[in-house]
C-alpha cells in the first residue's frame, strides 16, 4: 500500500512538471500567443521573448529614431527568418514590450500574407 501511494505521488509530480509552461508574466504569455496565432514558426518561446526585448526594444531604447527597415533587418539577422516574419514579429514585440515606440512602426501583414495589390 505504501509503495502504491509513493508511485502515485511520483506520477502526480511528473505530470505537474510536464504541464505547459507559463512564461515570466502575462505580457510574455500574450506575446507568445500572438505569435502562435499568426502561424509563424518562431522557435523557442524563450528565445523569441529575448529577441523581442533585446533586439527590438533594446534598439529602440538606444535610438528611438531607428527605421522600421533597420529594425526588421536586425530581427532577420538575429533569427534568419524571412522578412515578412521579421516584420510581423517586430510589430508584435513593440506592441507587447515597448508600446511607447508604437508610433514609429507600421502595421505589417501576418507571415505569409501578401498585401493586396492596387
Amino acid at each position: 500500500m505504501m509503495l502504491r501511494a509513493l508511485a502515485l505521488m511520483v506520477v502526480a509530480i511528473g505530470a505537474i512538471g510536464l504541464a505547459a509552461p507559463a512564461y515570466a508574466d502575462a505580457t510574455d504569455d500574450a506575446f507568445i500567443a500572438n505569435l502562435s496565432t499568426s502561424g509563424m514558426n518562431y522557435g523557442a518561446p524563450e528565445k523569441a521573448i529575448q529577441v523581442a526585448k533585446t533586439v527590438v526594444c533594446g534598439t529602440l531604447s538606444d535610438n528611438p529614431n531607428t527605421s522600421n527597415a533597420d529594425l526588421i533587418a536586425k530581427v532577420t539577422n538575429a533569427t534568419n527568418w524571412p522578412t515578412n516574419n521579421a516584420a510581423y514579429f517586430t510589430g508584435a514585440a513593440i506592441q507587447a514590450y515597448c508600446p511607447q515606440y508604437g508610433s514609429t512602426s507600421v502595421a505589417s501583414p501576418k507571415p505569409g500574407v501578401r498585401p493586396a495589390s492596387t
